[in-house]
């Protein structure tokens, strides 16, 4: 059973632990889990509640209700925090921080999607390492129905995962893409029913908790360095840590004895 662990943005954002999941909850549903300013804000100190568990393996990001992951950014605000070149770059500014707190979280990211991700959707999940979603989600970057310019940062994300040609597509067109155009375009892992969506992720996380933490940190670091190389040391230093880690004992001595490993993340 999911127990809270703290409340952000009044509430709008939500971290629970249950076993080896974090769950982060994007709490609008009454407006489709549009992200607010401060709820941007608040997630580098929402996933650090969670990373700072250690028997944390993995944060899974879900919006609540039925209709939606995230439907956007909070458009109302717009015309006080983001009306004109100097109040996008403090909202920018904000943005950046949030993301690059999911991509630096040290345990897997995955987005659970359900219904509408768009826009501050495709940005948050585009920041995840893993993302499922059920039958029927819908997928879209509306830019230019707003006439706002896509920030440098989301599309090199976002073209980094389906690849310029298709981004590019996403913000000219301003469509909705389906959940097997997602999947075709490589935007999404797998999809599932509805049904099954959060058993899914359940039964991700139960797989990725039988493995040893510091390899997908090494991992997760080394991926970012392929587009960062100023990481190159620092994911280097991280497969050097994995190599003299007890758990690397430990994965060698249950395959000699052909059990299950128990790592410890040491």
């Amino acid at each position: 059973m999911a127990q809270l662990v703290q409340e952000f943005a009044e509430g709008r954002l939500l971290t629970e632990l249950d076993g080896p999941i974090g769950w982060l909850t994007f709490n609008q549903p009454e407006r489709l889990n549009a992200v607010r300013r401060d709820m941007w804000d608040a997630l580098p100190a929402a996933v650090r509640s969670l990373t700072e568990i250690s028997t944390v393996r993995a944060i899974v990001i879900r919006g609540a209700g039925e209709r939606a992951f995230i439907s956007g950014a909070d458009i109302a605000e717009f015309d006080v925090q983001r009306n004109n070149a100097e109040t996008n770059r403090s909202f920018t500014a904000s943005v950046t921080a949030a993301t690059a707190s999911l991509i630096a979280a040290p345990v897997p990211v995955i987005a659970m999607i359900k219904g509408f991700c768009i826009g501050g959707g495709m940005v948050v999940a585009s920041a995840c390492d893993i993302r499922i979603c059920a039958e029927g989600s819908r997928f879209g970057v509306p830019a230019g129905k707003l006439g706002l310019g896509y920030e440098m940062d989301n599309l090199a994300r976002l073209q980094a995962i389906v690849g310029a040609g298709i981004a590019l597509e996403m913000i000219a067109t301003a469509r909705h893409f389906t959940h097997d155009e997602a999947l075709r375009i490589g935007f999404v892992n797998r999809i599932v029913t509805e049904a099954e969506l959060e058993a899914t992720a359940r039964d991700l996380v139960a797989q990725i908790a039988m493995t040893a933490p510091r390899t997908f940190t090494a991992a997760k670091l080394s991926s970012r360095a392929a587009h960062d190389p100023s990481l190159r040391s620092t994911a280097q230093d991280a497969i050097d840590t994995c190599f003299d880690s007890e758990d690397f004992k430990e994965g060698r001595a249950a395959f000699h004895a052909r059990r299950q490993p128990v790592f410890k993340g040491q």
